[in-house]
């Protein structure tokens, strides 16, 4: 699949997803918690914002800072459709308080009042959808970000 429709389909699907499931680890205990997600309204980037409270997901990135994200079309649409997204690092996992210079732009991009914001950086995003078929293309499709 050609990169920019790739990037479209992308795009069109995280548009219409308002929740996910961030994945995080520490000494091999995996927690999977489910969060609302915003993004900024452009298309230049893939960062995503979550508002986060105090806990062990803020812990598990702090001692590990590797995330998996998991997005998923509901079951009763009758479409097989699910993202995961890879960001690895504390250059791609910034946590923003109400300090630092980024915190009142997040905050804008972040419904409610927050103390504390993640904004993610994907290293990679995955990306499976059984109508990508009908179009020609492979059903699982690979976005590496790596080097952007």
């Amino acid at each position: 699949m050609p990169k920019s429709i790739l990037e479209e389909e992308i795009r069109k699907f995280l548009k219409k997803r308002k929740v996910l499931v961030l994945c995080t680890c520490s000494n091999n205990i995996p927690r999977a918690t489910p969060m609302d997600f915003y993004m900024e309204n452009n298309d230049e980037n893939y960062n995503i914002y979550v508002g986060l409270a105090p806990g062990r997901k803020v812990t598990n990135i702090e001692e590990n800072p590797i995330i998996s994200i998991g997005i998923y079309s509901p079951l009763d649409s009758g479409k097989i459709q699910g993202m995961q997204i890879t960001a690895m690092g504390v250059k791609n996992l910034i946590f923003l308080r109400e300090r630092d210079q980024e915190f009142e732009k997040a905050q804008k991009i972040v419904r409610g009042k927050r103390n504390l914001i993640l904004k993610i950086i994907p290293n990679k995003i995955e990306y499976l959808d059984y109508d990508l078929i009908k179009l020609g293309y492979s059903r699982f499709q690979s976005l590496d970000l790596e080097d952007v």
